[in-house]
């Protein structure tokens, strides 16, 4: 059995996630599922979500999100975890495909556990988030000893510092910490007295890093692109001989359009692609007929740069469509501006669609509609990126950033297009030299790409990115690699 403990998880029917972490979690359990892999993960049921924005006098206000316990979710028993000085009380609900379980932790007392486990990301104050994933490292302990075994327990994955303290309350032989991010905001901090008091820790470093326990306590740590590494190993130098690099992918059975499954060359995938471009606009309600189209979605937030593509609409010379898509952090103020500024370009021009809501099914549509995807995030700052693999493997390259796992599979010209630096340091966001050159280079190279298009250039730069991603790109590859699957693929490149 493996198991893995994820802060967040996407479902297809489900709410409750912010973006990339709980979808590449999502597309691991129907991999799972698909390979007839033993597969448990495991996460906690937040019934306000996350965060769903409504408009009120032209601002976008931040509210929690609804988000019922889905009939699909079957009661599979309760348990009290010992923690704050009392019980608090938990269930679980699993869904169940094939040999994949999801199972979902919900807090059902006392009140200040209920509070503190209420929302993804979001919590009143440091104690609220420290007990949130006590809650989730406790559950998760007492769910395996109750429904799993230890015995049967392959490798324990932990996704992000966030589940590292799982091990601070059983450790596993081959418990590994997979890091998703390099940038700090996802390195959580906190004070040692919290420790001291619901331990009895005494602990020599204050604030008490919790990737710091993870990396310490684990086997192995995990990241998600080669590039990752060598960032990761400057934040973590005396970590870095126990890292390994295990490039992101994606469930290509999950994301592919059935339409374009299974072609075998740029013609046939410039038929198949008209028809689900078509499909997919209708479904969005977007107008795009015979119009290249241009896509940037994802989180809203400062590094992955979405002012690049806000100040492209501005400024190119051209009658393409835009769609964007995605929602910010309600405490990022970069990125409320930014989702204010999309919400404006999407009000003052008829060639601009906005979609501040991602679910599976909308990110979807997105790609298939799509012609040219944009991964624009500031080099180093990004851990993969996988939005790029999702338009690929359906034929649509991307003008992306040398970040993440582009560098990995992108070759400049062939089956995409590359601007930018290739940087491993975590250099300020703020740097305004970079960012003008970066800028330019970035507008070249999308014009570059709508020059191809207006060619037949542009469906071999297509079609090579179909053929490349969706081999170097696949779960398969990334299973064999975690040592999910018996033997490990050896990649073309």
């Amino acid at each position: 059995m493996i198991v893995s403990v994820t802060p967040e998880l996407a479902l297809d029917f489900m709410r409750g996630y912010a973006g990339g972490l709980g979808v590449l979690e999502g597309d691991k359990f129907y991999a799972a599922a698909r390979l007839n892999i033993p597969y448990t993960v495991i996460t906690l049921y937040y019934p306000q979500g996350y965060v769903t924005y409504r408009e009120e006098g032209g601002e976008l206000v931040p509210a929690p999100e609804e988000n019922p316990l889905d009939e699909r979710l079957v009661y599979a028993g309760g348990s009290e975890l010992q923690l704050g000085g009392g019980r608090v009380l938990a269930s679980y609900y699993a869904y169940r495909q094939g040999s994949a379980t999801a199972v979902f932790i919900k807090v059902e007392g006392p009140e200040w556990a209920v509070r503190a486990a209420g929302r993804l990301y979001l919590e009143g104050s440091e104690r609220d988030r420290f007990y949130k994933y006590l809650i989730l490292a406790r559950g998760a302990v007492n769910y395996i000893e109750q429904f799993v075994g230890w015995d049967s327990v392959k490798y324990l994955d932990l996704q992000e510092s966030y589940a590292a303290f799982v091990l601070l309350f059983r450790r596993h032989p081959r418990a590994r910490l997979v890091i998703h991010t390099p940038a700090p905001w996802c390195f959580p901090a906190f004070h040692k007295k919290l420790f001291s008091d619901e331990f009895g820790f005494d602990t020599a470093m204050d604030p008490v890093v919790a990737a710091e326990l993870g990396l310490a306590m684990s086997s192995e740590g995990v990241t998600v692109s080669k590039k990752m590494m060598r960032v990761v190993c400057r934040i973590f130098p005396h970590h870095c001989f126990k890292f390994r690099a295990v490039t992101n992918a994606v469930e290509i059975p999950r994301w592919e359009h059935p339409r374009v499954s299974g072609v075998k060359s740029a013609d046939e995938l410039r038929a198949a692609r008209k028809e689900v471009k078509r499909e997919a606009l209708r479904a969005l309600g977007a107008g795009a007929e015979g119009k290249v189209v241009i896509s940037w979605a994802r989180r809203v937030t400062q590094y992955k740069r979405p002012h690049f593509v806000a100040q492209l609409i501005e400024e190119l010379k051209s009658d393409a469509v835009f769609i964007l898509g995605g929602r910010a952090h309600p405490h990022d103020k970069f990125g409320l501006h930014m989702m204010k500024k999309f919400k404006e370009l999407a009000r003052s021009r008829s060639n601009v669609y906005y979609f501040p809501d991602l679910t599976v099914d909308t990110a979807r549509r997105v790609i298939w509609a799509s012609d040219i995807w944009l991964f624009t995030p500031f080099s180093g700052w990004e851990a993969s990126g996988t939005s790029f693999m999702k338009a690929g493997i359906n034929g649509v390259p991307s003008v992306a950033s040398r970040d993440g796992a582009a560098v990995e599979a992108i070759r400049d010209g062939f089956n995409g297009w590359l601007f930018g630096d290739n940087r491993d340091v975590l250099l300020p966001l703020d740097s305004p030299e970079v960012e003008l050159r970066e800028y330019d280079d970035f507008k070249r190279k999308v014009e570059e790409a709508l020059d191809a298009y207006s060619s037949s250039r542009y469906w071999e730069v297509a079609y090579n990115a179909y053929a490349t991603f969706r081999e170097y790109f696949s779960m398969d590859r990334a299973f064999r690699e975690y040592g999910y699957l018996e033997r490990y693929f050896q990649s073309f490149f």
